[in-house]
């Protein structure tokens, strides 16, 4: 087999003799925009970003976003109004950056979209809920201590922001209003963390919260959802579904939980059958778009959260972190315990999830604390499970491009020196065990590594352009390389 390989180096810009150093990357693949964190916590952006076809340096920024900022991400929008006119390939996106406000003693959130003429304008916000207010100097407050750690993650139309001072992670949709110049922002959800929580993502329907041991899920659309409008009344009680065959218009999910106390709030799996009437927790009727978001959750925040003449309702649900309601789950590392949990049976108890990445639909890639990479597995019917994955060094930094159609998915990985390794997992392995309803204790992955980049400098971060594309910072350069 040959492979061949196309190498870049980016210079990057300096603007002054004391420019800062550019220390993280973000990138949003539909829109090609590309974002530099520097570490005087300002950020450039550079629309249409392709480093093969630009010079050997890295051109002035498009838009420098001014300090300060403690956390960013990227948020693609997808309109759902027909009405209003859009780009013709409709790649939209929004840069959304967090900060400190009064003193840290709220957040200021701030909006920078990318219009149709390709450039990002700080955009104005339309909020009119409890705790969230706009304002045209600095953004959208939020009343919620801002502290020493701010998080955010973005997916289509949708945010979800978590401050660890407070407690607390919001989860709010976004969409294009007017005449597709400013947005309207709607607090769909809190969550009350009585945990503490180390990462979080956002994508491909799904809330994902990292935490010790092991990652907490929550469907996206039973946080947003609120209502459900369905012809069955379901009641859940102990993890299986009753139908009531209640003739309704619009009637609310009832949850009842069993009071058990368990540690770090582990709730038990959810089995073949726990079943939610479709409008809950079948995401597989679901249209996905290119970055894995069911559209049907698109739709509550547009029909759900809105009255008839466009004006937002002013609710929001509030959950608990350890609740396990409306399919909510912990899964731990070795996928060994679940419930009962005692602390002598317990190796993974000072290790936990610091990175959470969306490899597929059904599979998120998870970095703990010790340098270890694992598989989790979402079903369609409610149940996750956790398996690892081989490694030959101990990860600091990855980097994986999301593709659900792909028979194997590519992830990049590095230690944090001077080397890059390419490493292939194969779709076919997990499949199987998913189609047979396995759930071995201890499951193992094999993966292999492929190719390996060595650097002439240390990495500090990288990025995937595609599946076999990837944008490395350096300690003063950009590089990329792709392989076909």
């Amino acid at each position: 087999m040959v492979v061949a390989v196309e190498a870049r180096k980016l210079s990057l810009p300096h603007l002054s003799l004391s420019s800062p150093q550019v220390t993280s990357l973000l990138y949003e693949p539909n829109s090609l925009s590309l974002a530099l964190m520097h570490s005087d916590s300002t950020f450039s952006l550079f629309p249409s970003f392709s480093p093969f076809s630009i010079s050997n340096s890295l051109p002035p920024p498009q838009t420098l976003i001014p300090p300060p900022s403690s956390s960013a991400c990227f948020v693609p929008l997808k309109n759902p109004n027909p009405k209003i006119e859009d780009c013709p390939d409709d790649k939209r996106a929004v840069f959304v950056t967090a900060g400190p406000h009064n003193g840290g003693s709220r957040v200021v959130l701030r909006f920078y979209l990318l219009g149709k003429d390709g450039k990002f304008v700080n955009s104005n916000v339309i909020c009119s809920q409890n705790g969230v207010c706009f304002d045209r100097k600095f953004g959208v407050i939020v009343d919620v201590s801002h502290g020493m750690k701010v998080m955010l993650s973005g997916c289509v139309n949708y945010l979800a922001m978590y401050s660890a001072s407070g407690g607390k992670i919001l989860v709010f949709g976004l969409k294009l209003v007017g005449d597709g110049r400013d947005l309207r922002l709607v607090k769909c959800a809190v969550v009350d963390c009585r945990l503490p929580v180390s990462t979080i993502c956002l994508s491909f329907g799904f809330l994902i919260m990292g935490e010790l041991r092991g990652v907490r899920v929550f469907p996206l659309r039973a946080l947003v959802k609120g209502r459900v409008k369905s012809g069955r009344k379901m009641r859940v009680t102990k993890g299986k579904g009753e139908n009531l065959n209640v003739e309704v218009q619009e009637v609310n999910v009832k949850v009842e939980i069993r009071n058990s106390k368990r540690l770090n709030g582990v709730v038990r799996p959810l089995d073949e059958s726990y079943q939610f009437d479709k409008s809950i927790g079948n995401l597989s009727s679901s249209k996905l778009l290119p970055n894995g978001h069911a559209y049907s959750v698109l739709n509550a925040v547009s029909s759900s959260s809105s009255n008839v003449d466009g004006t937002v309702k002013p609710r929001s649900l509030k959950f608990q972190q350890d609740s396990g309601a409306w399919g909510m789950q912990f899964v731990v590392f070795n996928d060994s315990v679940h419930e009962e949990i005692k602390p002598r049976v317990m190796r993974h108890k000072t290790t936990k999830a610091i990175s959470i990445l969306a490899v597929s639909q059904e599979k998120f890639l998870i970095l703990d604390s010790n340098g270890g990479l694992h598989i989790l597995h979402v079903s369609k019917t409610g149940s996750s499970r956790m398996s690892q994955l081989t490694s030959t060094i101990q990860v600091q930094q990855l980097a994986t491009f999301p593709d659900a159609s792909a028979d194997s998915q590519t992830v990049w990985i590095s230690d944090g020196l001077y080397s890059v390794h390419l490493m292939v997992i194969s779709s076919s392995e997990t499949t199987d065990k998913d189609k047979d309803g396995s759930n071995n204790e201890g499951e193992i992955i094999q993966s292999s590594v492929t190719q390996t980049i060595f650097m002439s400098e240390s990495i500090q971060d990288m990025m995937p352009l595609a599946a076999n594309r990837v944008l490395i910072l350096g300690q003063d350069n950009l590089y990329t390389y792709a392989i076909s």
